[in-house]
């Protein structure tokens, strides 16, 4: 009878700690769909756990002002084009706040990605031309994949568009972000997403519609999310921002899981394959929507 009691409180104690579990687990998950609303919407986790995508072996330059040291990813490289003689360390925060959406082990959309920073803007986000231009050109010796610029100038450059015009030539897949002029009257795509060939990406809300701040107009590609979302900051703390920088982050990411998808294909056709991907995607006011389903 004392066994019987015994083994049936031992029953119930192992139902309850598996309940408690599962509670725990299931809050947990939550959370983490309330904190990280673009990872959900883009289906970042079926990417990776159903297609088994990851982004291994696709080399991918962020160009922008560096990367924390503090953050958890793998650099392959990294250099600074302002002074070559100092590290690529970011005393901004932005280029750190992109990497985590690129490529952060816990958050990122390609964690396994070869990532190649390039230190071009300075701690207020300024930059040159010629730096870029540099950085651009450091990034094609390099033979990446993918070059993501988020960031941008109204004023257009011969010598600009000139080099990433040799980007594209080399089948290299260009990608920045148009611009967070939304809500003045008159604003225009910034360059380089301006350029012909260069994937111009704005930003989607919370709520799946283009979101209020993206500059839009004529050359704009492709919406991805880019409303309060989470990343690090360059202390290497959570930090949620906004921008058609991070959405275009989330489209650097994507290209190198589809990279990875299509790896058998040469880099002529799979950057094809994503243009014709892109341009058949659902639209809102004439503007693809990014669509994980039927991009992959």
């Amino acid at each position: 009878m004392i066994l019987k009691k015994l083994t049936l409180l031992l029953v119930v104690l192992i139902l309850t700690v598996t309940s408690i579990t599962l509670i725990i687990n299931k809050n947990k998950t939550e959370k983490f769909k309330n904190e990280n609303w673009a990872y959900e919407y883009l289906k970042i986790n079926k990417l990776h756990n159903q297609k088994k995508l990851t982004g291994k072996g696709v080399k991918v330059a962020l160009i922008d002002s560096g990367v924390s040291f503090k953050q958890e990813i793998n650099i392959k490289k990294g250099i600074n084009v302002l002074d070559p003689k100092k590290s690529y360390q970011d005393n901004h925060g932005h280029g750190t706040h992109l990497a985590g959406i690129l490529t952060n082990k816990h958050i990122g959309v390609a964690p396994n990605i070869d990532l190649y920073v390039i230190k071009a803007l300075d701690n207020n986000l300024n930059g040159d031309i010629n730096n870029v231009i540099e950085a651009v050109n450091y990034s094609i010796e390099e033979k990446v994949d993918i070059i993501l610029m988020s960031f941008g100038t109204l004023k257009y450059s011969e010598k600009l568009e000139s080099v990433i015009n040799r980007a594209l030539r080399n089948n290299i897949i260009v990608i920045s972000s148009v611009g967070n002029y939304g809500l003045q009257e008159k604003s225009e795509i910034l360059y380089p997403a301006k350029f012909e060939g260069v994937i111009a990406v704005g930003a989607l809300n919370m709520n799946g519609d283009i979101w209020k701040g993206t500059t839009v107009g004529k050359g704009l590609n492709v919406l991805l999310p880019g409303q309060y979302i989470k990343s690090y900051s360059k202390d290497g703390s959570f930090l949620y921002s906004s921008g058609t920088s991070m959405a275009a982050a989330y489209m650097a990411g994507l290209a190198a899981l589809f990279f990875e998808e299509y790896s058998s294909y040469n880099k002529y056709t799979i950057s094809k394959k994503i243009w014709k991907k892109i341009k058949n995607l659902d639209k809102i006011n004439g503007y693809s929507v990014m669509n994980t389903d039927k991009f992959f």
